[in-house]
């Protein structure tokens, strides 16, 4: 079986010819860059699921997982051009041409899951910019997906000091990632989600960043024996839908989707922590050393990475400036 029809099988979104059932009356089509069964992409298809209930089957997800259609920094693109009708993306994607979208990248910003969770809020300042600011590109934001904090990933040793970083590769998610890493010394690689376990196993760079559940789902623990919980910054994901496409909906088939993205993102944002620590336990049972970080660490990682929030504020211009405001208001 093809990882397509295993896929569309596990979103149970696919009608069976054999049941007599009737084509659908709308069909979209989202680009995911895991597996159904991850926290991210099972959570596109609970997504799928709740718009063909509520819609009574007359509204249907087909999902295509696994990267096998586009790359995460294809899927921006991809969307608002209608090569796909829904991608799940993360947000440091569209840093390369609206800076401020990187903004889950700065050092030590969110520093607690209470904070995401206010600033998600759909009625809130941060919320309305941000989305704002993505529908510039042609591509509407049906929902987040809350994947946790990131984490630094290292052989033979734990990242304990920022003067460890120092001359080393590490892996960056977009330009934030990047200027976190310039700040403390290290040289930034852009690696895809994807191709992280390829890139630590050939040594393409010496540090790596993921959050634990993916450092278990993509088996990362077999190239990147040390987890050391930074916690300092986000993956955060979100799901978007070609523009042009959403307005073309009906009234109703627009008030279907919404509801279905926003069961979906409260249902992973109720999951995400415990996921995380779940992870975080798992790895310590034999299959990594996760190593927390002391109070006095954590502080000398922050001081490390200020440069990285100023050089957002710099380049983000007025919008990068109002999320800082808008995120560190609701602590």
């Amino acid at each position: 079986m093809t990882r397509l029809a295993t896929g569309l099988l596990l979103a149970s979104t696919a009608l069976c010819a054999t049941s007599g059932a009737a084509l659908a009356e709308r069909t979209l089509r989202a680009t995911v860059q895991v597996a159904v069964n991850h926290p991210i992409g099972a959570n596109v298809v609970t997504f799928a699921d709740t718009l063909r209930d509520i819609s009574g089957g007359e509204m249907t997800v087909e999902i295509y997982d696994s990267a096998q259609l586009f790359k995460g920094s294809e899927v921006p693109k991809a969307v608002a051009s209608g090569a796909i009708d829904i991608g799940v993306v993360l947000a440091d994607e569209y840093s390369g041409t609206l800076p401020a979208a990187g903004v889950f990248s700065v050092p030590f910003l969110f520093p607690s899951y209470e904070v995401l969770a206010r600033a998600a809020d759909p009625d809130g300042a941060f919320r309305k910019t941000f989305d704002d600011m993505i529908a510039s590109t042609g591509t509407k934001v049906l929902w987040w997906q809350d994947y946790g904090p990131v984490q630094l990933l290292s052989k033979g040793e734990a990242l304990v000091e920022p003067s460890q970083m120092q001359g080393k590769l590490v892996r960056a998610m977009g330009k934030p990632s990047g200027d976190f890493i310039d700040a403390v010394g290290g040289t930034p690689v852009v690696i895809g989600g994807s191709e992280q376990f390829m890139a630590y196993q050939r040594g393409t760079v010496d540090v790596g960043m993921s959050g634990t559940t993916a450092v278990e789902s993509r088996k990362l623990y077999e190239v990147m024996d040390h987890v050391t919980m930074t916690n300092h910054s986000l993956a955060e994901f979100i799901v978007v839908i070609n523009d042009a496409l959403f307005d073309a909906l009906s009234d109703e088939e627009k008030a279907w989707v919404t509801e279905a993205a926003m069961v979906a993102e409260q249902s992973l944002r109720e999951q995400t922590e415990a996921n995380n620590e779940a992870s975080a336990d798992w790895l310590s049972d034999g299959h990594a050393t996760v190593t927390p970080l002391t109070p006095e660490q954590l502080a000398a990682w922050q001081d490390a990475a200020a440069p990285a929030v100023e050089v957002f504020v710099r380049d983000g211009g007025d919008l990068g400036k109002q999320l800082v405001d808008a995120i560190q208001a609701l602590y």
